[in-house]
């Protein structure tokens, strides 16, 4: 745990983001502070709601850096063993107590931009693939959600 909190560090200053994830023709958002946090290598953006803290969606990096330049990057399944700069993953989890949901990238989920301009940096996608925890999802929740978004984050 030590080494976990002595490499665990912010990444700029917080910015905003807006997250759309339909399934089974339901509606579920994501409206909050986006942030970013470097720990045991890894950089991870995350857009907790405003409303909700347990609603959260993250983009988990292979690496520390935040994009430098306006970069693209292949979208996969979340492996803690895959070191590729170029691989990013994506989860949207709704963990409140009732109706726990969660659905995460995978192979065929596509690719993600994210334009730099000085200190800000953003993202837009739409009609991403995401799969369904076979764990959590339920009945009708247990199916491919379409994840649409944008966020906003600084680098400093």
């Amino acid at each position: 745990m030590d080494e976990i909190k002595s490499s665990t560090a912010e990444q700029g200053k917080a910015g905003k983001g807006k997250i759309i994830l339909q399934c089974n023709g339901k509606t579920y958002e994501i409206n909050g502070v986006c942030g970013a946090v470097t720990s045991m290598g890894t950089l991870t953006i995350a857009v907790p709601d405003d409303s909700f803290p347990a609603k959260t969606f993250t983009i988990n990096f292979t690496t520390e850096k935040m994009p430098s330049a306006t970069s693209s990057y292949t979208i996969v399944k979340s492996n803690i063993d895959d070191k590729d700069a170029s691989h990013i993953s994506l989860s949207y989890a709704d963990m409140r107590s009732t109706s726990t949901m969660i659905w995460e990238s995978d192979d065929n989920s596509g690719k993600l931009e994210f334009t730099v301009n000085g200190n800000e940096i953003k993202c837009s996608f739409s009609n991403l693939t995401l799969q369904p925890s076979d764990f959590y999802n339920k009945g009708e929740l247990n199916a491919k959600a379409t994840l649409s978004g944008e966020l906003t984050i600084y680098k400093n």
